[in-house]
């Protein structure tokens, strides 16, 4: 049989005929606008709260069932195979992150193992030569404590011998430098890397390109390729952000971290920030980012709104603040566009000057899978990709509210009953956003929103 044959009949049976490999959507990714290279994707499954990392040149493999420990936290290609298709002798070169026993196995299009091998490798580069396979696709797994790795490879040899011996063996220095001289590897050829998924769960996909870092959220119904959009987001003390696309507007997906920090004694002036942690304790690196009082965020700009709906939600001249170059701190209204793209009731929050609460926006705005949030975590599901954290606030020489909420300030402030700024809460009570004003003297949060 030709193998231009054996390739289609293969796709055609794959799903049904080897129930080891069994996949339901595979996906690929590529990187556009400012990098087209996509070095690494985070893969966040949070229906069932599991993650993995993998190259950006790999191909997700998303499987109804798969084999034991089935998917990698390598984050690199961790196998190549070459040459590939391969005339009688391929070479198998490994990747080792850790000291011990691997397996290497090796299938037929029909999920029979042809042959099984035990290695034992240390933290170091092992390459393998595999002889004697005949003509056709075959699979290759590699699997450890640690990982899984499956592959493809197409042999293209015709043995007269049917009882040829297949073997798979270390190779010597010697002969990995002539394998090396003189065979191209195949760098552009996709690894495969299985993750367990069942239909309809929600995953977080974040592309990272250098200092750029993108979040995609997908719940796969085909095999399909991810672009990935990398925009640049950085502040002027040259912290990266992740940033995520919620309806027509490109939102940080990280609280700003932009300034010095200062212990919450001293005040805080031009260029600072007062950081704690989950637990309510100073802490100098930051980990929930920076908690600023609004002037200093504003940077004594003048307030701003819009005037509604899109585009009128924003300001006529926005506010960059402590926001990266080419980002600006929010309006009232864009965070009002915010919310009603988060929720299932897109009307809940009207395009007005008035306190209120939406219905379930805050729940999709919430990051889950953690133990930040304080139980319940009521209705959160980031579905969004915004990944909201419980930042908490000060207030008078205090962290108030770690592991609770978070306010989120705007660039709005208007006459009610003082001249308060307008700011955005989330709470691990309730599954809602809710809107307020507060004295402009408290430390809150900031996600900047692109201009």
């Amino acid at each position: 049989m030709k193998i231009s044959k054996l390739l289609i009949t293969t796709f055609m049976v794959f799903a049904g005929v080897i129930p080891y490999f069994a996949q339901n959507y595979q996906i690929s990714f590529n990187g556009t606008g400012a990098s087209t290279v996509v070095e690494s994707v985070k893969v966040e499954n949070l229906t069932q709260c599991n993650e993995l990392t993998i190259s950006g040149s790999d191909i997700l493999n998303l499987c109804s069932s798969v084999g034991i420990n089935d998917y990698t936290s390598e984050t690199i290609n961790p196998v190549q195979i070459y040459p590939n298709p391969a005339d009688g002798k391929c070479f198998i070169e490994l990747i080792s992150s850790l000291c011990g026993k691997i397996t290497i196995s090796i299938y037929d299009i029909s999920g029979k193992s042809i042959i099984y091998s035990e290695q034992f490798v240390s933290r170091d580069n092992h390459t393998f030569s595999l002889n004697g396979l005949g003509n056709g696709l075959f699979f290759i797994k590699i699997e450890s404590e640690n990982y899984s790795y499956t592959t493809k490879l197409i042999s293209n040899y015709v043995s007269k011998n049917k009882t040829r011996a297949i073997t798979i063996e270390p190779v010597s220095d010697t002969e990995k430098s002539f394998a090396e001289t003189n065979y191209i590897k195949n760098k552009s050829s996709k690894a495969i890397v299985n993750m367990q998924y069942n239909d309809g769960d929600l995953l977080k996909l974040t592309g990272k390109s250098g200092i750029y870092s993108t979040v995609y959220m997908l719940t796969p119904t085909e095999s399909q390729t991810v672009t990935f959009t990398f925009i640049p987001c950085t502040d002027a003390n040259g912290n990266n952000y992740s940033v995520v696309k919620i309806g027509d507007q490109w939102w940080m997906a990280e609280n700003l971290n932009a300034g010095t920090y200062v212990p919450i004694a001293t005040t805080q002036v031009a260029g600072t920030k007062f950081c704690m942690n989950i637990n309510g304790v100073e802490d100098p690196t930051c980990p929930m980012g920076g908690l600023y009082e609004w002037n200093i965020l504003m940077q004594e700009s003048t307030p701003c709104n819009g005037t509604g709906a899109p585009p009128n939600d924003r300001c006529s001249n926005p506010v960059k603040g402590l926001c990266p170059t080419g980002w600006h701190i929010p309006s009232h209204y864009e965070w009002t566009t915010l919310a009603r793209n988060s929720g299932t009731d897109f009307g809940a929050l009207d395009y007005n000057s008035t306190l209120g609460v939406g219905v379930d926006e805050g729940g999709n705005l919430k990051m889950n899978c953690t133990t930040m949030w304080w139980d319940p975590n009521e209705g959160a599901t980031n579905s969004t990709g915004f990944s909201g954290i419980p930042g908490g606030d000060t207030w008078d020489g205090v962290f108030e509210d770690f592991g609770q909420s978070s306010y989120f300030w705007t660039s709005s402030a208007i006459f009610t009953y003082t001249y308060n700024p307008w700011v955005y809460a989330l709470n691990y009570s309730v599954p809602f956003v809710g809107r307020s004003q507060y004295f402009k003297e408290n430390g809150f949060s900031c996600r900047c929103i692109k201009d």
